[in-house]
């Protein structure tokens, strides 16, 4: 049996039926290509059905309580030379696997390759605003180049050497974005390129929106209070000014893509509440650290 040329990691708090969406996605594609499918399911739930999950599929029973651990754990599972990670509320679209096979076959030298985040839930403007700040800077196009900061989770593809190198705290979860930061300066590449790309689905309504980026905030601050440095307590003693200076950012970076832009103008409000929530949150991560937040997030 020929070695899988990629790995695809996914973690999940939901667990099964709600993975379904995600891997029939890619399933016609993963099995054509002999992909390797390692899910992370932290969710407690019954596991999926003899038949229903695509070949060369691994189904990892998580007793870490978050999506961070959970993701750690099943990329370090991954056997491929190349490791792929989205999320259980995306789905990606067709030719992704290949896709990312041919990058890294065009880019060997890259540690990671990013590829583009479009909004799948795009019926409110409060489902809009949420997007752009989390998501908005990868929405295509992004083109084919080397970046300083790379895509996240959703959409991101590793060499499995650059796996090796996770520091999750010993154990206590690692975000990607920290991960390809870590790698960005130790001096290895970091590309996006918009030939693949997932569609991101998250429309959970008011409340739920409003607590998952607070909880969001707190985890992100949570994990930078490890090590603190100029920039973390400058986030803190600016902590008011932030939000409006971060929705300024996604501004700069989604306008010139010339693409929805009537709906980020539109969800702006939005985008500051969402903003301002996260910035709360951050504010309680710096002083408290992650405490349960990674939990609640998806």
């Amino acid at each position: 049996m020929s070695p899988a040329p990629l790995s695809v990691a996914i973690a999940t708090t939901e667990g099964w039926p709600y993975m379904r969406a995600v891997l029939d996605s890619f399933r016609v594609d993963a099995e054509r290509l002999g992909v390797e499918i390692v899910v992370g399911d932290g969710s407690g739930k019954p596991e999926p059905p003899e038949g229903a999950l695509p070949a060369g599929t691994i189904w990892v029973r998580s007793e870490a309580n978050d999506v961070f651990r959970q993701l750690a754990d099943a990329m370090r599972r991954c056997s491929a030379p190349i490791v792929a990670t989205t999320e259980d509320h995306c789905t990606v679209r067709p030719g992704w696997c290949e896709a990312i096979i041919r990058a890294h076959a065009e880019h060997p030298e890259a540690a990671a390759i990013g590829g583009t985040i479009e909004n799948g839930s795009t019926d409110t403007l409060l489902d809009w605003g949420s997007y752009f700040i989390t998501q908005g800077p990868h929405m295509g196009p992004l083109g084919q180049q080397e970046v300083r900061f790379v895509t996240n989770e959703a959409c991101l593809s590793q060499k499995r050497w650059a796996v090796d190198l996770l520091d999750d705290g010993g154990g206590r979860g690692v975000s990607m974005i920290f991960h390809t930061r870590a790698l960005h300066d130790q001096r290895h590449s970091l590309r996006v390129d918009d030939r693949f790309s997932v569609d991101h689905f998250q429309s959970i309504g008011f409340r739920e929106t409003t607590t998952i980026h607070f909880h969001n905030g707190r985890t992100i601050a949570g994990f930078r209070r490890r090590r603190m440095r100029r920039g973390d307590w400058l986030r803190v003693a600016l902590a008011g000014l932030l939000p409006a200076y971060r929705v300024g950012r996604i501004l700069r970076v989604c306008l010139p893509k010339r693409r929805h832009g009537r709906e980020l103008l539109a969800s702006l409000p939005w985008a500051v509440w969402c903003e301002y929530s996260a910035g709360l949150g951050h504010l309680v991560g710096y002083a408290t650290g992650p405490g349960d937040s990674p939990r609640h997030l998806r």
